[in-house]
């Protein structure tokens, strides 16, 4: 998880499962990494669909206190939205994952980020993909441990 030369913060892009973390545990390993980016550490990329899943995730299962504190940490969260992956960048990754998670996998891809991090274990954490995806993916405590000890 090496900074790319002259860019200063790490670029990480996060999946659904981590915004819908930081709503539902404010405390929580997910809501760390938001608060870290809001103190400049770290540089955060996502993609419409990205936050639209999550969105649509902590409404129908966390309710409406989690869905105000998603609002507050989109308000208050600098990121980058980039474009969409077309089809074809997100077919390039159906032999690692199910077809609705490749636009997790084409968007990190896309964006060039530095780590793809998320709490789906059963897809998107899966040994497959961590061994056949060209950039770290790693969970959220994965992601802290490491970068505490690059601060170091």
């Amino acid at each position: 998880m090496n900074r790319k030369p002259n860019r200063g913060k790490l670029k990480v892009f996060l999946d659904a499962s981590c915004w819908v973390a930081a709503a539902g545990s404010p405390t929580g390993g997910s809501a760390l990494i938001l608060k870290l980016t809001r103190h400049g550490y770290l540089h955060i990329v996502a993609t419409k669909k990205i936050l639209l899943e999550a969105e649509r995730n902590i409404n129908g299962k966390l309710g409406k206190d989690a869905l105000l504190r998603f609002y507050q940490e989109l308000g208050t969260t600098e990121m980058e939205l980039i474009e969409p992956p077309t089809p074809e960048e997100e077919t390039r990754w159906r032999h690692l994952v199910a077809e609705k998670d490749c636009h997790v996998l084409a968007g990190a891809y896309k964006a060039h980020v530095d780590v793809l991090v998320s709490l789906d274990r059963r897809h998107i954490l899966a040994q497959t993909v961590r061994e056949g995806f060209p950039m770290p993916v790693k969970d959220t405590n994965g992601f802290l441990q490491e970068l505490a000890k690059e601060k170091k």
